[in-house]
C-alpha cells in the first residue's frame, strides 16, 4: 500500500458541518443572494432582515433539501411558493 493510502486511512473522519442554502429571490442591495450557502447557521448581519421578513428564513434550508425546495417554489400553492412571493412583495413595497 502506498504512503498516501496509509495516511488517508489514518485520518479521522471529519464531522460534517450543517450547510444551509438560501433559495429565495435576490434581496436588493446585495445583502442576500439566491443560492448563497452558509455553514453552521445564518450570519448575524441577517438577523434584522429575518425578523422584518420571516419568509426569508423559511427559504434558508439544509442543502439536502435544496432540490425539493426549488421544485416546491415553482409549484403554485405550496408553502415555499407562498414564501417566495411574500419576499418579492415585501421588497416591492419598499421593505428594507
Amino acid at each position: 500500500m502506498s504512503k498516501i493510502k496509509k495516511t488517508i486511512n489514518k485520518i479521522a473522519p471529519v464531522d460534517k458541518q450543517e450547510q444551509l442554502i438560501y433559495c429565495g429571490p435576490n434581496i436588493p442591495g446585495g445583502i442576500l443572494q439566491k443560492y448563497t450557502v452558509y455553514v453552521n447557521g445564518t450570519p448575524r448581519y441577517l438577523s434584522d432582515l429575518l425578523i422584518k421578513c420571516p419568509a426569508i428564513k423559511s427559504l434558508i434550508v439544509p442543502i439536502e433539501q435544496f432540490s425539493q425546495t426549488e421544485q416546491a417554489i415553482k409549484q403554485k400553492g405550496t408553502p415555499q411558493n407562498m414564501f417566495y412571493n411574500q419576499i418579492l412583495e415585501y421588497f416591492k413595497k419598499g421593505g428594507v
